[in-house]
């Protein structure tokens, strides 16, 4: 291996490193004892220089922590872009802010720092285009105002997969098992089309 490529698998090394510190602290501590770099580097066993070096700031480090999340739990955040009923639409988009772990989280602390990226709501454009088609096509219940639309379901979702253990500590039941039945409620709370679909059969 060349100096060069030895230089960036150290680089890549240290990055992951840092990254994976600032997860298991946020993990441990909460994200109310916020995060200090001197404390993630001496974590992740490396000067505290290196983590401003590449990361740049507190912000950056989130951001960073954020993509090396979804990363390691291949997420797809991408929109699914066949046409859909909106309750599987929207039960789509729960189940992978599920699958996210603490990525939420941290785009929340960031948002709530004042940060702008990164986006909470990344395929907005994407998503009202495919929400206009649906509308046509009679899988979402007829609204003129699909942006309002987009927010409520995704203001839902967001809030349930944030409070989502302390729903369940609250309600007195599993986790697992209220992800599970709070997906089927936004499925048909969302999907008049398929419960009226559902009764004609």
């Amino acid at each position: 291996m060349s100096p060069k490529a030895d230089a960036r698998a150290d680089q890549t090394d240290t990055a992951t490193k840092v990254e994976e510190a600032v997860l298991d602290m946020l993990e441990k501590q909460g994200v109310l004892n916020g995060i200090n770099l001197n404390e993630v580097a001496k974590a992740a066993g490396v000067n505290r220089t290196l983590v401003y070096h590449h990361f740049g700031s507190r912000r950056g480090l989130l951001r960073s922590a954020i993509k090396h999340e979804l990363r390691k739990r291949h997420v797809q955040t991408k929109t699914p872009n066949e046409p859909m009923r909106l309750g599987a639409r929207v039960a789509h988009g729960l189940r992978a802010l599920l699958q996210g772990g603490s990525s939420l989280r941290l785009t929340t602390l960031l948002h709530l720092d004042g940060s702008t990226a990164p986006r909470l709501m990344p395929n907005a454009e994407t998503t009202l285009l495919q929400l206009e088609r649906d509308r046509a096509l009679g899988l979402t219940p007829d609204t003129d105002d699909i942006p309002a639309l987009h927010a409520s379901y995704a203001a839902g979702v967001y809030g349930y997969a944030l409070f989502r253990e302390v729903f369940a500590r609250d309600l007195g039941i599993e986790v697992e098992e209220l992800d599970v039945r709070v997906t089927a409620q936004f499925e048909r709370l969302y999907d008049p089309v398929g419960e009226s679909a559902d009764k004609d059969e």
